[in-house]
């Protein structure tokens, strides 16, 4: 007896697989599920694509070796020994980046001082590289919007489904099916997000390390500045 149930146990088990193997699967309509919640959507995409633009940006901004470029070292190096301090700051003006903005501050100040020179370089560090860190902040900002963005989606279209509650049976599949458009909107502002925060770690470890080292290398160079500022 129980060898004949494991018999059709085994048989309505393998009818099952069958008739699930058989059925095709369904690919989801991305033209029906955008139009669940076309302004949410876009404004996804928009912040998706915004953050790829400030990464891609920005990353090339970042560049060690354009901002430390070997030539401009040793020709900036060569004027300083020589005590050719108009021609140094002519060179940095003519690189306009985060290190010759802040060496350029030192050789403006390099006559009243050691600390007023110290202070206008760290001054110049900072306005520098406040326009980095608030493009990092633009993308903590699509790290902690982009889900809640999609999180009210997802709520609207549920009170919208749930909202009548005399349905048929029709109605009820076609409320399962609303549901599952809607939970997109959840879905696709948690992978903005999570791309976002992928492009803000990339970039904030970047910049603390070219910040650091622009701070070292512009450390070698003040003696430069400050033995030979006082006798010009």
């Amino acid at each position: 007896m129980k060898r004949l149930g494991l018999f059709f146990f085994s048989l309505t088990a393998l009818n099952i697989t069958a008739a699930t193997a058989a059925e095709p699967m369904q690919l989801v309509d991305l033209t029906k599920v955008f139009t669940s919640a076309p302004i949410i959507y876009s404004l996804l995409s928009l912040m998706s694509i915004g953050s790829l633009a400030i990464f891609l940006y920005s990353l090339a901004g970042f560049r060690t070796k354009g901002i430390l470029a070997e030539d401009f070292l040793s020709e900036l190096k060569e004027c300083l020994k020589s005590a050719r301090f108009a021609d140094a700051e002519a060179l940095c003006l003519e690189q306009k980046n985060m290190f010759s903005s802040i060496i350029s501050a030192g050789l403006r100040a390099r006559g009243s001082g050691a600390q007023v020179m110290i202070d206008a370089m760290k001054s110049e560090g900072k306005r520098t590289s406040a326009t980095l860190w608030q493009r990092l902040s633009l993308l903590n900002d699509v790290v902690i919007i982009a889900p809640m963005l999609g999180l009210l989606g997802t709520v609207i279209g549920m009170f919208y489904a749930f909202y009548d509650v005399n349905r048929s049976i029709e109605s009820i599949n076609a409320l399962f099916d609303g549901l599952g458009i809607a939970v997109g909107t959840t879905v696709v502002g948690l992978i903005v997000a999570i791309l976002s925060m992928i492009f803000y770690t990339t970039l904030k470890y970047q910049l603390v390390k070219t910040i650091s080292l622009v701070e070292n290398e512009a450390l070698v160079l003040f003696p430069l500045i400050e033995a030979r500022g006082v006798k010009e």
